[in-house]
């Protein structure tokens, strides 16, 4: 009977050596940096709940809820001048509970041009390390990324809302995908692929 408690102890010990570092582990090899926050941007009429899908992949992949932030405009027409200083506003009062210098931004439609708006000319650069953008209005925002940032710009053909001229823009890593319509950027699996590709690169 002792010999069997043994075992059992043994084994137990065994399945938590195991296990527990699993997560740790599969974060090591993503390349993902998960000590920096994510801020989602969502677009014209979007809210938070727009990247519902999205927190739950980053979330499947190691990120905590607590580090995902998803901002919600007050001024819902995309109004680059007042969003993109909201934007900033929001990203200090992330970082400021937090012991990191920067986040990493994911932007839909004209939050794309929300966010380049706050990169090129209210010093976002300094507080941002990677942006991803999907279907993003970019060039609205800037004709080309600023340096000191790594951007990446998903877009569609099959996107009937912001054309791929719009998303593409120079310095950026541009990543065409067909199929996939404007809101389906945010809950694509291929797209998501895409974005936690981009996170760890």
């Amino acid at each position: 009977m002792k010999s069997i408690k043994l075992s059992f102890i043994g084994l137990l010990l065994l399945v938590l050596l195991f296990s527990v570092p699993t997560k740790t582990m599969a974060q090591e090899e993503s390349g993902i940096d998960f000590d920096k926050p994510v801020v989602l941007v969502h677009g014209i009429g979007g809210a938070p709940y727009n990247f519902y899908s999205i927190e739950r992949k980053l979330r499947s992949i190691g990120y905590d809820r607590s580090d995902l932030h998803a901002i919600n405009f007050r001024d819902k027409t995309g109004n680059n001048y007042r969003n993109s200083r909201q934007l900033r506003d929001y990203i200090d009062d992330v970082l400021s509970n937090y012991d990191v210098e920067e986040v990493n931004i994911i932007a839909h439609s004209m939050g794309g041009a929300n966010t380049l708006r706050y990169l090129t000319r209210l010093g976002g650069v300094d507080k941002v390390d990677k942006v991803i953008t999907l279907g993003g209005a970019n060039r609205l925002g800037a004709t080309s990324v600023p340096s000191g940032v790594d951007f990446t710009s998903i877009y569609s053909s099959s996107d009937s809302i912001v054309s791929i001229s719009m998303s593409r823009i120079s310095g950026a890593d541009n990543i065409h995908v067909s199929g996939v319509s404007h809101l389906r950027l945010l809950t694509s699996s291929r797209v998501q692929d895409l974005i936690v590709e981009s996170l760890g690169n």
